[in-house]
């Protein structure tokens, strides 16, 4: 086990021993060595461990891997953190692989930023890819911009899965609720950072992605649907921002989710009451009937 580690990859997995190999060759090819793989086996069944074993065997690079009852990526990502020895925490799915050199270009880029500095900032973020090369959702509106994970979706309309990498510490500062279900967006975490520190966005493609049928994001109606009391924390602190810049279209439709899983979990008024007394009322009679069209949408493709 090395004494230098200035990076902590991080994987989360379940039931994905095929697709791992991809990531772990992926991995192998990197150029910077100062770093280590830490995986976090979320109850697979499928013989993840064995893999795993093998490539910790063969030594290329340090690995540790850590087993758990399937509890969700989200308390898989607190014990990678805690266990983390690297100043930065690079979350990777299962699905995905990393571009060449992409760990030397991450490093280069957070050392670009003066010492002096870095404490106001969480950490940076690139770009995602698929594997025909075109990047996910949408560009940096600048190759380069420091901001936060708030302003940057809904002042400058950035959209997709993007790849940060944050500063460990802050993420054993922001910690994710384990009292919540067994999903957790990872954005209630991140808006909550981006409360207090900036981030450095780059254009640069880091990793590559290739959604699964079975994967979170393909589920987003049903986990959301399911996991409701995080659902609806998220938009209630989407709702409760002050000081950020954030486009009247985003404020509607973090209204309009609200009230939406509101009608979910039956919390109609009283989601109604909090509403008037956040003074947004007007907004709450615009959005009403979009979130119950939404609602029973929601209700047939569940059906469905």
């Amino acid at each position: 086990m090395k004494d230098r580690i200035f990076i902590t990859i991080f994987t989360s997995t379940y039931n994905r021993a095929k697709l791992l190999s991809r990531l772990y060759e992926s991995i192998k090819k990197q150029s910077f060595s100062d770093f280590e793989w830490i995986i976090v086996d979320d109850g697979s069944t499928d013989g993840t461990k064995s893999i795993v074993e093998s490539w910790i065997k063969e030594n290329e690079f340090d690995i540790r891997y850590f087993y758990q009852q399937n509890s969700g990526k989200h308390i898989a990502i607190n014990k990678g953190v805690r266990e983390a020895r690297g100043e930065l925490f690079f979350i990777v799915d299962s699905d995905d692989w990393l571009v060449e050199d992409s760990l030397q270009d991450i490093w280069q880029t957070w050392q670009s930023i003066p010492i002096d500095q870095r404490r106001y900032f969480a950490g940076i973020s690139g770009l995602c890819a698929y594997k025909d090369g075109k990047v996910v959702g949408t560009k940096y509106p600048y190759d380069f911009i420091d901001s936060d994970s708030i302003e940057i979706r809904t002042f400058y309309d950035v959209k997709g899965d993007k790849c940060e990498v944050f500063r460990t510490e802050i993420l054993r500062e922001f910690p994710f609720p384990s009292n919540l279900g067994k999903f957790v967006t990872e954005g209630l975490v991140w808006n909550r950072i981006a409360q207090k520190y900036r981030m450095r966005y780059l254009n640069k493609v880091w990793c590559h992605i290739e959604y699964q049928p079975d994967g979170l994001t393909s589920r987003s109606i049903e986990l959301r649907v399911s996991n409701l009391d995080s659902t609806i924390l998220y938009y209630r602190e989407l709702i409760e921002l002050r000081g950020k810049r954030i486009k009247f279209k985003y404020k509607l439709r973090n209204i309009i989710n609200y009230l939406r899983f509101s009608i979910h979990k039956r919390e109609f008024f009283k989601s109604l009451i909090y509403i008037g007394n956040v003074n947004l009322k007007l907004l709450c009679l615009i959005a009403f009937p979009i979130s119950f069209l939404l609602y029973l949408h929601d209700r047939l493709t569940l059906k469905g």
